[in-house]
């Protein structure tokens, strides 16, 4: 479930309104996922104990609904298709490539996500 809220949020701030730029993404010692862009964004994305992650960067919350979709509080469904493709009811989409990197597309824009020497995951 970890995975796909992380492509989940990664598509939710790879198309946010303000975040045209690069972000890193690494996980702290607590076992959240901390992140942080070119633009000045960032935030922390922490799960409860009910499995509901909070984004504090951009107020959303994610669940996961009966049928394994991830759902955020602005509305919009994440689902894995017949191929393992992410697809939102917004439009976005992330696939992974030849090489292993989430490609995350909406209409004409594309971010390309992968995990540096670090184990940080670096979006474009």
């Amino acid at each position: 479930m970890k995975t796909k809220i992380l492509v989940a949020l990664l598509l939710t701030c790879a198309y946010s309104a303000s975040s045209n730029a690069a972000c890193t993404y690494s996980k702290d010692a607590w076992g959240n996922t901390q992140y942080n862009c070119d633009s000045g964004n960032g935030g922390t994305l922490s799960t409860d104990a009910w499995g509901n992650t909070k984004d504090s960067g951009t107020g959303l919350t994610y669940t996961k609904d009966a049928w394994g979709n991830t759902r955020s509080s602005d509305g919009t469904t994440y689902s894995k298709d017949a191929w393992g493709n992410t697809r939102g009811s917004d439009g976005t989409t992330a696939t992974k490539d030849a090489w292993g990197n989430t490609v995350i597309t909406n209409g004409s824009e594309r971010t390309t996500c992968s995990t540096n020497a670090w184990g940080n995951v670096v979006c474009n």
